[in-house]
């Protein structure tokens, strides 16, 4: 069960980032804004537990 959780914690940290770079690649701000703050809560969550 932990390394399914690590992994989606990966996953969720590594959408955010291509969420942000492709809302600045095609000029839409909320788009970016909001990849990261799904990658803050990936980073988040590595730290709760």
């Amino acid at each position: 069960m932990k390394h399914q959780r690590r992994v989606g914690e990966l996953i969720t940290i590594c959408c955010g980032i291509v969420l942000a770079v492709g809302g600045l690649f095609v000029n839409v701000p909320p788009v970016a804004y909001g990849g990261l703050c799904i990658m803050g809560l990936g980073v988040i969550s590595v730290f709760w537990r």
